[in-house]
């Protein structure tokens, strides 16, 4: 039996063959291959060969190709690679030990594909890749030509993978095979179309030529992107006209009824299928009514031409006209000069508004600012240099906008020091310095002055000594000779418009060794490098620069030198874990500065390092170290505790005063008691509130102009903090009842001492508009009053408090009540300096204070608190005062009738009275105390 192998040439060919015995334990001896009967190949292991297989080949046929492997069941000859030479019958002989020879019979088989297909159009000319392009309708005709191939190729047309219809031709070559394919009536189906020729003679190897289809096709569509847009007249416009399915693309013209327009751009699409021609046109009125066409068109094509039209509908937007004042020279404008515009618009509709610009921005109307903008007109009063520039008017209606031209206004001023040039100037003695007058001015300067000043002498510069440049500069040349030559110097530029009002001023000083850098900080170290930062030193007067040395503190060797213009070193290339110098210092002409010295080192190489070691060797130098820190510690402690109680016991109450405050005393009454009351606790609440604020004495957010125009809201906050501090104060001297228990005849007074910045009453009135800190909005805060026992009836209880600076006050005990919030808004005349205390007398008849309930009263505190209101809000009637019990609205101030301090017409009681105790408003906290 025969067994087909069939190979692809230059492959690998295996001729199997078989060598398995009947005989359990049977031997191969001897395998041999022939080819078309001659032996070829031999596989020996016989006599001397048992241990090692003897191999042998017929180098003239299969050269080094071909080798035998033993797999076992069956043996293999591989032929690799395989050519279409070895191609034949093959045998396999076995000769078996025990078993008669067996043989195997192969037919080997080599395929040899055709050449690449040719494909031919009917001119008889290769295509290559793209047949075409042909007419849109018309017929295509494609010749393959297949060379070669053994056994004979079968050729064939696809399709998209489908086999298309085709002819075989004859051809006077038998090696050579013919298909032709023809496609009729060719249509947009067929645009970028690709057929196939293939040739195949091995099932498993196939070779094909693509050649992809190309067609003239005409334009499908036509179109005008908003043909009903109205277009507004001397306006310009992109009109987009789209071209759709035309190959190759279509060429797009635009008609202005039968004016052709040549305004446009034409642009394709990636994918070449839309085309697309933007008109740039600008419509005039008479343009109205007009059709504007748009025509695509394909010449490659037969009937390759379409359009479209659009009928124009023109608005006219407003047409200006801006000129300077007709009587107005534009190149004789000066700083302070009125200046006005004229916009002359011509718009149908009429412009319903007009804007004017300046420098693209838009002006406003600012009378006090000398801006004065009309419809028509734009003046411009008392003008300064920022006011030069382009100016444009653009009026609009219900079609648009029009723009003016621009007119450039051009303002000539006085020169002026221009900023940020070089102010100090450091020479020696003999040295010639250069400087550098820079100005602004329109028109340039046309000289410069220059003069000198020292604290003896001011002179002026002579001409030849500076120059002028002509970037509206001069450069003076000086050199000082003795110490007097020291001192400022300062120019001045003169143009048309005048002389420089402010000179520019520039110090001449003795050029010296620059200041050493200083603030120095290490901000980065690696193992080969380290960063530096520091802060520059004043210069010397001359252009410094800044060195870093670094040495190796073992061995004092140089690691590095670097110079910078700035305090700012990066150094790299340093040996891993040196301890190092560095010493940085600055230099300029005139020499170095003292040295900064640091010490730093460099970290150890990571390889280098077993591991990281967490635990802290307690040396006995660090013992004894933390050891006196601790000490140093508690000792400090200590010390802050006994300062701490002495300055306590220092602030207490001084019982002892009766001697020395005897003479303020109201009806020579002996003074029981003074408690001092500091408010900064409330500045200091204040400030807490405010951690970022540095109020200043001079801040006139923290000034008031009068102590009673106060907001009511602050009033009461302040007399709610004045209270809780004079209650806590008073609290504090409960265990010492010596001002309690003394005579009932006496008054117990109480002052608060009240800080605020000592200004003027001209600046007290700032802030008192300002509103108070959301954080202080204490509306619902009761008030604390102090109502006088008239009657003395409350012998021995809680004297009130009161001040102790007037010398009029009778020996009356009172009793401290709570009311509602009540503000009485005071005369102008009873501002005080700020910190100052004025108690106002003021005489009642018994009529007008109501007895006072005793503290044994059934009554309830509510039902007490409605009596005492009433109360006041008689006192209030009968003085006709503008403002009622409860209000937190503060009033205009009331008539000098009215006033407290002009009631004394009125009949009273001699010696009854009220005293009311008005304070100044507290620094920092925007409110008015008052007790």
């Amino acid at each position: 039996e025969t067994t087909v192998v069939k190979v692809l040439v230059n492959n690998t060919a295996i001729i199997k063959c078989d060598v398995t015995s009947n005989v359990a334990n049977d031997k191969v001896l001897l395998v041999v291959w022939y080819k078309n009967n001659l032996p070829i190949y031999s596989y020996d292991t016989r006599g001397a060969h048992s241990d090692a297989p003897s191999h042998w080949k017929d180098d003239e046929i299969l050269e080094s190709r071909a080798s035998f492997r033993r797999k076992g069941e069956p043996d293999e000859l591989l032929i690799n690679p395989v050519l279409e030479k070895d191609a034949g019958s093959f045998r396999c002989r076995v000769d078996f030990k025990l078993t008669p020879t067996k043989n195997s019979h192969v037919d080997l088989q080599v395929v040899v594909p055709p050449q690449p297909p040719k494909i031919f159009n009917e001119r008889s000319d290769q295509v290559e890749t793209r047949a075409g392009p042909y007419e849109e309708g018309g017929d295509l005709h494609l010749v393959c030509v297949v060379t070669g191939g053994s056994p004979q190729p079968k050729v064939v047309w696809l399709s998209n993978g489908i086999e298309q219809d085709s002819t075989m031709l004859d051809f006077a070559f038998p090696s050579t095979l013919n298909s032709k394919l023809v496609v009729r009536n060719l249509s947009r189906i067929h645009q970028h179309a690709v057929y196939t020729c293939q040739a195949s003679n091995f099932y498993r190897k196939s070779v094909g030529t693509n050649v992809t289809i190309e067609l003239y096709l005409r334009p499908l569509d036509v179109m005008i992107s908003s043909p009903n847009q109205p277009l507004s007249s001397d306006r310009p416009y992109e009109i987009l006209c789209e071209a759709v399915g035309s190959r190759p693309p279509a060429k797009i013209t635009w008609w202005l009824g039968s004016q052709e327009l040549f305004t446009h751009q034409q642009k394709v699409s990636s994918d070449g299928n839309v085309t697309s021609s933007i008109l740039s046109f600008t419509p005039t009125r008479t343009d109205n009514g007009k059709v504007l066409v748009c025509r695509a068109s394909n010449e490659l094509v037969k009937r390759g031409m379409k359009e479209t039209s659009m009928k124009l509908n023109v608005f006219f937007v407003p047409t200006i006209t801006l000129e300077l004042g007709s009587n107005l020279n534009p190149d004789d404008i000066e700083e302070g000069d009125d200046v006005y515009f004229e916009c002359k618009v011509h718009a149908n509709p009429v412009a319903y508004k007009v804007i004017w610009k300046h420098n693209n921005q838009t002006v406003m109307h600012n009378p006090k600012g000398g801006v004065i903008v009309s419809s028509g007109d734009l003046a411009l009063q008392g003008i300064t240099r920022h006011q030069a520039g382009n100016y444009t008017c653009i009026a609009s209606n219900v079609e648009g906008d029009g723009h003016s031209n621009t007119v450039e206004l051009r303002v000539m001023y006085k020169p002026i020091c221009r900023p940020d040039q070089k102010k100090v100037y450091g020479v020696a003695r003999n040295e010639a310095a250069d400087i550098l007058c820079q100005v602004d001015a329109y028109p340039p300067p046309e000289s410069f002055k220059w003069s000198f000043n020292n604290t003896a002498e001011t002179f002026d510069m002579p001409q030849s000594g500076y120059r002028l440049h002509s970037d509206q500069a001069s450069t003076l040349t000086y050199t000082p000779i003795k110490e007097l030559d020291f001192g400022t110097i300062m120019c001045w530029a003169d143009n048309v418009v005048g002389q420089q009002k402010e000179p520019c001023v520039f110090h001449l000083i003795a050029a010296g060794k620059p200041d050493m850098p200083y603030n120095c900080t290490l901000v980065n170290q690696t193992s080969e490098s380290l960063e530096v930062d520091c802060n520059e030193g004043f210069d010397g007067g001359q252009t410094q620069r800044f060195i870093m040395e670094i040495f190796d503190q073992q061995t004092g060797i140089l690691q590095a030198n670097v110079s910078s213009r700035y305090p700012v070193f990066t150094v790299g290339g340093l040996d891993p874990g040196k301890l190092l110098k560095i010493n940085i210092f600055a230099v300029n002409t005139r020499g170095k500065s003292e040295t900064v010295t640091m010490e730093a080192f460099t970290l150890k190489a990571a390889e280098k390092q077993t591991g990281v070691h967490n635990n802290i060797e307690l040396t006995p130098i660090l013992s004894i170290g933390i050891f006196i820190g601790i000490l140093t510690a508690l000792t400090c402690i200590t010390i802050a505790i006994i300062v701490a109680i002495k300055l306590r016991s220092s602030h207490q109450p001084n019982t002892n005063t009766n001697g020395k405050n005897s003479k303020s005393r109201p009806g020579n009454l002996q003074i029981k008691e003074k408690i001092s009351v500091p408010l900064s606790q409330s500045e200091e609440l204040y400030d807490e509130k405010n951690p970022d604020v540095i109020p200043s004495n001079e801040d006139p957010e923290y000034k008031m102009k009068s102590g009673t125009a106060t907001p009511s809201s602050t009033l009461q906050n302040s007399i709610h903090n004045d209270h809780e501090l004079l209650s806590k104060s008073l609290g504090e001297q409960e265990n010492r009842k010596a001002y309690l228990n003394g005579p009932t005849g006496e008054i117990h007074y109480a002052e608060l001492s009240l800080t605020m910045p000592r200004t003027s009453s001209k600046d007290q009135m700032n802030h008192v508009k300002k509103p108070p800190p959301p954080a202080y909005t204490y509306y619902e805060e009761p008030t604390i009053y102090a109502q006088i026992d008239h009657n003395q009836q409350y012998k021995g209880r809680t004297a009130a408090v009161a001040v102790p600076h007037s010398s009029s006050h009778h020996q009356l005990p009172v009793q401290m009540q709570q009311h509602q919030p009540t503000m009485y808004n005071m005369a102008a005349q009873t501002m005080l300096p700020p910190g100052s205390v004025k108690t106002v007398v003021v005489s009642a008849s018994p009529s007008q204070f109501p007895p006072v309930i005793p503290a044994t009263s059934p009554l309830s505190l509510q039902q007490q608190q409605q009596q005492q209101q009433q109360h006041h809000q008689q006192i209030l009637l009968q003085q006709n005062h503008p403002m009622a019990v409860g209000t937190t609205t503060a009033l205009y101030p009331p008539p000098p009738s009215s006033h407290p301090n002009n009631i004394s017409n009125n009949k009273r009681l001699p010696t009854p009275r009220e005293i009311v105790t008005v304070r100044t408003p507290v620094a920092f906290s925007q409110q008015e105390s008052c007790v």
